[in-house]
């Protein structure tokens, strides 16, 4: 089966996006720095209250359930800033164009404007598929990007790479109601 499709800078960003958010690292990081400032932000109140400077303490006490509500919000922001200036650096010669992938049972065969590239598909370590996406994730940290939208018959597309990963016997992950939060 041979797919053609051309990728753009939104879906550089949705992959990253989503590669992010199943990071453990990142995960853990993200909930460090919701949770530790509003703990700072309390005992520091804490000790204002204590020490006299009641004021200073009360404002202490505002700022920890602000931060806590508010900078999630703000970090996902900044998140998507890094990675649209990440993607403008590293795929500006990418954006735009057309390519075509080729699947087969033994081999995925990839080529773009600058060249190509042959995979076997034994270092397929998992499909996902998400809303507007679906990425082969290889074992060594890449991925093949399929945008939804821009695949002629995506139920196709769909029923070949699961009838590739019931093959290999890989995952095939659905995940509907993903979303970058």
């Amino acid at each position: 089966m041979t797919i053609e499709l051309k990728i753009d800078e939104n879906d550089f960003l949705t992959h990253q996006l989503y590669t992010a958010s199943k990071s453990a690292r990142i995960k853990r990081k993200r909930q460090r720095n919701k949770v530790v400032m509003p703990l700072i932000y309390i005992a520091l109140g804490i000790v204002f209250f204590f020490s006299n400077r009641v004021a200073t303490g009360i404002i202490f006490f505002i700022i920890a359930p602000l931060w806590f509500f508010i900078y999630p919000i703000w970090e996902r922001q900044r998140y998507i800033k890094h990675y649209k200036d990440f993607i403008k650096e590293n795929y500006k010669d990418r954006h735009g164009s057309t390519g075509t992938l080729e699947l087969s049972n033994d081999y995925i065969l990839a080529k773009d404007n600058g060249g190509e590239s042959k995979v076997l598909t034994k270092e397929i370590e998992a499909i996902n598929e998400i809303p507007s996406a679906i990425y082969i994730k290889l074992k060594g940290g890449q991925s093949f990007i399929l945008p939804k939208d821009k695949i002629s018959d995506t139920g196709t597309v769909t029923i070949r790479l699961k009838e590739l990963a019931a093959w290999l016997s890989i995952p095939y992950n659905i995940e509907d109601t993903w979303e970058w939060k």
